[in-house]
């Protein structure tokens, strides 16, 4: 089985959506399923249209109009996904596990036996982070600049708040929230933070053994939601510092970059990376990042952004869409999400005090995207933060 990318060949299938359905807004049913399987022997059939959201995991969609092991096409999931009517599918884990949501009118559809089982066959693995030597998290308030020894291990920087100037091989560029790079064995490099500026940036150094790293190597990613959960993960860690914090970093660094890999094999490097000759599109993106991440607490809309930044909304779609592969109001609910759990850490406001805040409609609404994106509600994060801090 090999993956495609979401080009005009699922077109025939469905199509993709980039915000969580609001089920009572739509007047859906919720049906969760939990899948560790490689192995299918039936597909899904609705006779209406019914709409996929992963929740946790790696997964691919198995889809055809008929159950023909023939005429069966396979697609890497790193959307939600609306399916048409009387189209036949299923999910396979590409990782251990997954868990999805199906949202339909009515929880009515068909099981479709298949002539043969259909197997996940994965292909190899062509890395493996092996060691990780060095992290810290950074709280940088003052002006400096920081030329990095070279070492012969990998570097990655993460930008969690704030803005970052780097430079390499006589290339300068500046890091917004969400961006990350990473730097190749033995290579010198400077970090600099200017007057009047403030930063959180998460520095890692492993070993990695990997084939073809020069996919990553030099560029500037911006992150996808996924990444940005399992950047925040490390950083819980490192601010935590649990007993097996070591071990719950090497799984969540082994998670970035198989998302960097499978980032750059869908949607390919021009279109998925910022490179360090950014040009005037990518400097009005990053700009945009910058100044959601300033109002994250206000109520800000996405009429305020183009009003803001002199474009309509067609043409804010359109630089997300190319850059990032998401839409402006998807991205705005992700960090505000992440904004959440930090406003929760911090213990000073109730629950829904923070969905007030964070401008959702209602503490249900938030509790729901909050588990969705989190896989725990709210309430549940509040005590686990509680017990940890307490121990």
């Amino acid at each position: 089985m090999n993956n495609q990318v979401f080009y005009d060949s699922f077109l025939e299938f469905g199509s993709v959506y980039y915000e969580p359905i609001d089920l009572e807004e739509h007047h859906l049913a919720c049906m969760q399923f939990f899948t560790h399987t490689k192995t299918i022997d039936q597909l899904f059939c609705f006779p209406c249209e019914v709409y996929i959201e992963l929740i946790s995991g790696l997964a691919s969609i198995v889809i055809g109009s008929q159950p023909d092991p023939v005429d069966l096409k396979t697609f890497s999931i790193h959307h939600y996904l609306k399916i048409n009517p009387g189209i036949c599918f299923n999910i396979l884990p590409v990782s251990d596990e997954a868990t999805y949501y199906l949202l339909a009118p009515e929880n009515r559809y068909t099981k479709l036996p298949l002539p043969d089982p259909y197997t996940f066959q994965l292909k190899p693995v062509h890395f493996n982070v092996l060691e990780i030597l060095d992290y810290c998290y950074f709280t940088e308030e003052c002006a400096y600049c920081f030329n990095r020894a070279g070492h012969e291990y990998y570097e990655l920087l993460y930008v969690h708040n704030g803005t970052l100037t780097v430079t390499l091989a006589d290339t300068i560029c500046t890091l917004a929230a969400g961006d990350l790079i990473l730097y190749e064995p033995d290579s010198e490099h400077a970090k600099q933070l200017t007057k009047d500026s403030a930063c959180n940036y998460l520095s890692i150094s492993f070993d990695m053994d990997f084939s073809e790293p020069q996919l990553l190597l030099g560029h500037v990613f911006h992150c996808t939601n996924g990444l940005r959960d399992a950047f925040y993960k490390i950083i819980e860690e490192c601010t935590m510092h649990s007993p097996h914090a070591q071990t719950l970093m090497l799984c969540h660094l082994q998670e970035i970059i198989t998302r960097l890999v499978l980032l750059c094999n869908e949607l390919g490097e021009e279109r998925n990376l910022l490179s360090l000759n950014q040009n005037s599109q990518g400097d009005l993106l990053q700009q945009i990042l910058a100044y959601m991440e300033e109002k994250v607490t206000e109520p800000i809309t996405i009429e305020q952004i183009c009003h803001k930044f002199f474009m309509s909304r067609t043409s804010l779609q359109a630089l997300f869409k190319m850059y990032l592969h998401n839409s402006p109001k998807s991205y705005l609910l992700g960090i505000k999400l992440q904004k959440s759990k930090e406003l929760i850490r911090e213990n000073q406001y109730t629950i829904s005090e923070i969905a007030d805040m964070l401008g959702f409609s209602s503490i249900h609404y938030f509790s729901r995207l909050f588990k969705k994106y989190f896989e725990l509600s709210p309430s549940e994060y509040a005590k686990e933060i509680a017990a940890s801090e307490n121990n």
